[in-house]
């Protein structure tokens, strides 16, 4: 009887933690990891009050993994705003796709940093 018990707590556990882990169906966010490469196009804001230069740069990102959210391609285009280009190395990266089908990098609402419309 006593084994019964366990083998239920151990199911509720593991079942239990990997639905915490599932993405709000509703959530357009996107979390990965993988290894960015710059292609150093730059589109700057033509802001004259902004004395760092913003502007918007295109990356490609190879996704070693997808940590929330639907299942990517290897490789995807993605925009991100900044005033100088991302190292091209390994990183995590929360996402969401624009309508032209890029995908942009962002931070969910709540958080600091660049906000997705």
């Amino acid at each position: 009887m006593r084994a019964s018990h366990s083998v239920i707590l151990m199911g509720t556990l593991f079942f239990g933690a990997a639905a915490a882990k599932e993405p709000a169906a509703d959530s357009p966010y996107i979390e990965v990891s993988g290894r960015l490469e710059n292609l150093f196009d730059y589109e700057s804001t033509n802001d004259p009050d902004d004395l760092l230069g913003h502007g918007w740069m295109t990356a490609r990102f190879h996704v070693t993994r997808v940590l929330r959210g639907p299942r990517l391609p290897r490789v995807i285009t993605v925009r991100y705003f900044g005033h100088a280009f991302l190292q091209d190395r390994k990183t995590r990266l929360t996402l969401r796709r624009g309508d032209d089908g890029v995908y942009l990098v962002c931070v969910p609402a709540g958080s600091t940093g660049i906000q997705c419309p």
